[in-house]
């Protein structure tokens, strides 16, 4: 059998190299397994590295030996502290960290816990994720470490390092008055984990938008875990009630998706039977049938200036520290409408 690699090239001609993330959508693992593979670390199995040397091998990816040579000169090292249970959000931060520290000539080291960041050691800055950019152990040791520090998604109340994010509170107050302005009075909402701040303050967003149309005595809120598992296992209790809701706001897209998914099961129309909708405008909100009204916050840019904030200190900027909220998007899509006339009366 003949393979012939297709390569692509740019509007001057140039070629343009298959990267460690095209390899890894091809192998269908994360980049962070593609980069241990290459640089030889141990704890990768031998058949995931036999699939990621396989995939490189299909796309024409090849190891440079002079950027190898230039990284074994040791540039600096800038963590990445993240564990969230949403894969998505997880790939899209790891994406966006990547790509940012490459053009800021950074090598990025990415690092699940406490105990993780303490045990690597030298590391010139850090950029905390959501939980762990909330959670005052890691905070404390940040601090005491007295390395720069920008925190994504933190808590408004802290002036520990510089802050970036969006207003979690307002975005979700609008997407609620949303769903009340289609004529929704009976909505549900699945919080995220309480660990999280952001889910706090997406959920206050929610009970500000149902107070506010006196609506709050129909509200029903639910707990979540921003994951999958937990958006079926709160939907199918929300659209078991014999007053189910006309709308279910999801406090991330992941357990939107799981809504949907449950109200496929139960022969439920959407948006015309149960509107959905979500927060995150992540890649599933598109790919998924029908594609999903949610909130866009722009993981990726957000991940990216964070990580230019950081470089900056790194540089020497010693202004006071910042607290950047970036602009929310509501991205209207196929998944919430009006509600059936019979839908807005009790069973």
């Amino acid at each position: 059998m003949r393979v012939v690699i297709v390569r692509p090239v740019d509007r001057k001609g140039e070629l343009i190299l298959p990267t460690i993330i095209d390899v890894a959508r091809e192998a269908g693992v994360s980049f962070k397994t593609v980069s241990r593979v290459f640089t030889g670390e141990a704890n990768v199995r031998p058949e995931t590295r036999d699939k990621v040397r396989a995939a490189a091998a299909r796309i024409g990816y090849e190891v440079n030996p002079a950027a190898r040579a230039l990284r074994s000169k040791a540039p600096r090292q800038v963590g990445l502290l993240l564990s969230n249970p949403s894969r998505s959000y997880s790939e899209t931060t790891q994406i966006g960290a990547l790509l940012a520290t490459q053009k800021l000539g950074s090598q990025l080291v990415i690092l699940e816990d406490l105990e993780a960041l303490k045990a690597f050691g030298d590391l010139k800055g850090v950029v905390a994720c959501p939980p762990l950019s909330n959670d005052p152990f890691v905070t404390a040791y940040l601090q005491a470490s007295g390395q720069p520090f920008v925190r994504v998604g933190a808590e408004r109340i802290s002036d520990a390092g510089d802050k970036i994010g969006i207003d979690d509170r307002l975005a979700a107050r609008e997407m609620t008055e949303y769903l009340i302005g289609l004529g929704h009075e009976r909505i549900g909402f699945i919080e995220g984990d309480p660990l999280f701040d952001i889910s706090r303050r997406r959920k206050a967003g929610f009970e500000d938008a149902m107070s506010h149309a006196m609506c709050s005595d129909q509200m029903q809120i639910i707990s979540g875990s921003f994951s999958y598992q937990s958006g079926l296992t709160a939907s199918e209790t929300l659209l078991s009630r014999r007053d189910r809701p006309t709308a279910i706001f999801a406090a991330n897209d992941e357990m939107a998706s799981a809504c949907l998914a449950v109200a496929y099961k139960r022969n439920l129309r959407v948006p015309e039977q149960l509107s959905v909708v979500g927060f995150d405008d992540s890649p599933v909100s598109r790919a998924i049938y029908p594609a999903l009204t949610t909130v866009r916050q722009g993981l990726q840019e957000l991940v990216s200036d964070a990580f230019v904030l950081l470089s900056n200190r790194l540089g020497g900027d010693d202004a006071p520290f910042y607290d950047i909220i970036h602009q929310h998007d509501l991205i209207i899509r196929d998944s919430a409408g009006p509600p059936e006339e019979e839908m807005t009366r009790n069973d």
